[in-house]
């Protein structure tokens, strides 16, 4: 008998059988991950207008598609889509795409497009394009709902990057919705223009707006500018109400002596001075103990005593007085002009540009309205200031005198914590006091006081004394004066006070370890003029390290390395002896050449002068800051001024003064544009147009040039050289590194609105 077969079990046999087959795999091929690379990698970096083939293998043999980012500007494949291992062409974007150019290219497998490849590509220009603007340079202010007319140019090795042209934009931030302001053209040819036009409302205080001239073909390479935006209309650079300190010096041109000028005015904040007074100086006359010269008030702005500005912060500034020593070679008795060259809303840079004199010097705000003698004192029982003049005396000796005077509210120049040093045509006088029978008188309600120093300095110099200053007080620490005796020379200089510093300076760490400085020198030597600037590192203890200097004696131009030192004096009051070696005036390398300056405990440099036979000069000592430094560290706009000497062949030595101001835009990259206002003797030219170039170095000595068709006239040459000393960000030093003349000037960062 058959027995049935059980059929659970059979099943339970093919349902083993089957989970066995899949748990011990199948005796086929296992299938391959999808993979895909290049088979020819892009390269690193492509120029514009150079294609290049690219491959990418799939690992099935399957195609790919193409593509890249940014999307539409990275460029384009011929063809987008090709099988394993076959290669198609890309082509770069007509312009360099943004982000300096960063490509990424992609091959991406047409079966799972989560499957690709990729490689980054640098697309660049394939040569230098350099941006620069056109003279005039934008302006750093301008007033709301007014325009500027704007211009760059290409220079580049790059096909298109010229013909391409330039596009224009303006940004900021905090607009308060008003806009950054717009171009009548945001696409110009190289060298062509566009109109901006500044929004028409900003917030309080102004708005900063950057404008760029990029490269149409490569924006990455442009040029920028800030412009200030705000409500004040150039007439209020010079507010309503306010009132200006100002002190000029110089050479007069029929006589070639020196003079000198100090005042204070008010301004009605649209083009007219309302009042003021100025003591005046030179070897014929002074004011002296008389009242000060009236200036007259202006009218309208068309006539008597007025100004009038541009929005690059550079004006006119006209002064009619009552003085008929003044002015007469020009034929109008008893006016000056000067040109002026904003900072900032408080302060700025003068020229004297008439056919009377060529001098330099600088105007400031007035912040105190009431005057009394215990202005100066400050509510201590003895302020400290410290201060140098420096001019010529009635004997025709080059002459420098400095030191710290205190003072009390009882009107009193104590002998107290004073010390003085005097260099009359290198005859030294050191560390002597000023007397108690030292004095200082308000003569009036705007400010104008008068200060009598007394020293046996004056003596141990063959020189009669007191010097008595009439000065002009800008604030409690700050007097700017002229020598009006008929007992020592010509000379003017600053006073700046030491406040509740007075009397402490008694440790070397006044000059703290690893602090690094810019000083400076200007003034006569025995065959003419001589200007220093060098930088160095003070130790902290003694010792002055590092220093690279540049010296032009006389139209002897040299460069190198100094060494040197320095001591405090130990009575605190802030005098502080330099002696320096190596490349300097002096003019042999193992001779020290000495100086002294004098602290003062605030932000602004310490004044120095000369004390020793090989020159007169005076000069400061600046803080350095900001290093190791670059192309950027110098960039924006700047007010400027300079002073030269150029050779008398008559006199056979660098004697002709001719003085200048200005303001130039930075761009960062090693270029200058600007406007110049120059007075040549007798010959002023104002609204020079003038470029320059500057090379970078970490130490912050950076050399170039300025250019300028009116140095032509005077020197026979566009082109003068000169060496940058890079302070801060803020100030540059610049000294004149050839043949042409002796130059000492300064280039102050511009901070509108004014």
């Amino acid at each position: 008998m058959n027995a049935k077969r059980p059929v659970v079990p059979l099943l339970c046999v093919v349902a083993c059988a089957l989970v066995l087959s899949s748990c011990l795999g199948s005796s086929s091929t296992p299938s391959t991950p999808l993979a895909v690379e290049f088979s020819v990698a892009p390269p690193l970096s492509d120029p514009l207008g150079t294609t290049f083939q690219v491959a990418a293998e799939v690992s099935n043999g399957s195609s790919v598609n193409w593509s890249c980012t940014p999307t539409g500007s990275c460029g384009s494949f011929n063809p987008t889509q090709t099988g394993s291992g076959t290669a198609t062409t890309y082509t770069p974007p007509a312009t360099v795409p943004p982000d300096d150019g960063a490509v990424t290219i992609m091959a991406v497998s047409v079966q799972d497009s989560t499957k690709e490849a990729s490689a980054n590509v640098t697309i660049t220009a394939g040569g230098t394009i350099n941006v620069t603007f056109n003279p005039p340079a934008p302006p750093p202010t301008l007033a709301t709902s007014t325009s500027a007319s704007l211009s760059a140019t290409i220079t580049s090795t790059v096909t298109n990057a010229v013909s391409d042209g330039i596009t224009w934009t303006a940004t900021c931030t905090n607009s308060a919705g008003a806009g950054c302001g717009s171009f009548s053209a945001a696409q110009t040819s190289s060298g062509g223009t566009t109109t901006y036009t500044s929004p028409t409302a900003v917030p309080a205080g102004g708005l900063n707006v950057t404008i760029t001239a990029a490269s149409t073909l490569d924006t990455e390479d442009d040029v920028t500018a800030v412009i200030n935006v705000s409500t004040t209309q150039t007439s209020a650079f010079l507010c309503a109400n306010c009132s200006y300190t100002y002190t000029v010096s110089g050479t007069e041109v029929s006589t070639g002596y020196p003079y000198t000028l100090a005042g204070v005015f008010t301004t009605d904040g649209n083009g007219d001075i309302t009042a003021g007074e100025q003591d005046f100086s030179d070897y014929k006359f002074t004011t002296g103990n008389t009242a000060a010269d009236t200036i007259e008030p202006g009218s309208a702005g068309i006539s008597g005593s007025i100004y009038q500005f541009t929005a690059d912060g550079r004006g006119m500034l006209t002064v009619v007085t009552n003085d008929v020593n003044i002015g007469i070679s020009n034929g109008l008795t008893g006016t000056e002009t000067f040109a002026v060259a904003f900072v900032s809303g408080n302060h700025a840079l003068m020229t004297e540009i008439d056919g009377f004199a060529t001098g330099s010097g600088s105007m400031d705000l007035q912040t105190v309205s009431s005057f009394s003698t215990s202005t100066l004192s400050d509510g201590m029982a003895s302020n400290g200031f410290t201060f140098v003049v420096g001019g010529g005396t009635f004997s025709e000796l080059p002459f420098a005198f400095g030191g710290v005077f205190n003072v009390n509210s009882q009107g009193t120049v104590s002998g107290t914590g004073s010390t003085a040093d005097i260099n009359s045509g290198g005859t030294v006088a050191k560390q002597q006091t000023l007397t108690s029978s030292g004095a200082y008188t308000v003569e009036d309600q705007l400010g104008r006081i008068q200060i009598t120093l007394m020293s046996s300095a004056f003596g141990s110099v063959g020189l009669t004394g007191p010097m008595i200053l009439n000065g002009y007080i800008t604030d409690a620490t700050h007097v700017k004066f002229i020598e009006v005796d008929t007992n020592v020379g010509v000379s003017a200089g600053l006073a700046i006070g030491q406040g509740a510093m007075t009397g402490t300076f008694t440790s070397a760490t006044v000059l703290p370890a690893n602090a690094s400085y810019v000083f400076t020198a200007f003034g006569s030597v025995p065959d003419g003029a001589a200007a220093l600037a060098t930088t160095f590192t003070s130790d902290g203890v003694s010792k002055l390290n590092n220093g690279s200097s540049d010296v032009n004696e006389s139209g002897v131009p040299t460069s190198g390395s100094v060494t040197g030192s320095y001591s405090v004096d130990s009575s605190g009051t802030g005098r502080v002896g330099i002696s320096i070696m190596g490349n300097t005036i002096v003019g042999n390398p193992g001779t020290a050449d000495n100086f002294v300056v004098y602290l003062n405990g605030g932000s602004d440099p310490p004044l120095a002068l000369e004390l020793d036979q090989y020159g007169v000069t005076t000069g400061n000592l600046f803080s350095q800051s900001g290093g190791p430094f670059a192309l950027t560290s110098f960039q924006g706009n700047y007010g400027l001024n300079y002073t030269q000497f150029a050779y008398d062949a008559e006199a056979e030595e660098y004697v002709i003064e001719s003085d200048t101001s200005g303001q130039g835009l930075a761009d960062g990259a090693g270029n200058l544009l600007g406007t110049l206002d120059i007075n040549y003797p007798g010959a002023p030219e104002p609204d020079q147009i003038f470029t320059g170039a500057y090379s970078a170095s970490s130490s912050g000595r950076f050399t170039g040039v300025l250019t300028s068709s009116a140095y032509e006239g005077l020197f026979g040459t566009e082109t003068l050289n000169f060496s940058y000393f890079v302070v801060s960000s803020s100030q540059v030093v610049i000294i004149e590194t050839d043949d042409e003349a002796v130059t000492l000037g300064l280039f102050q960062l511009q901070t509108p609105p004014f």
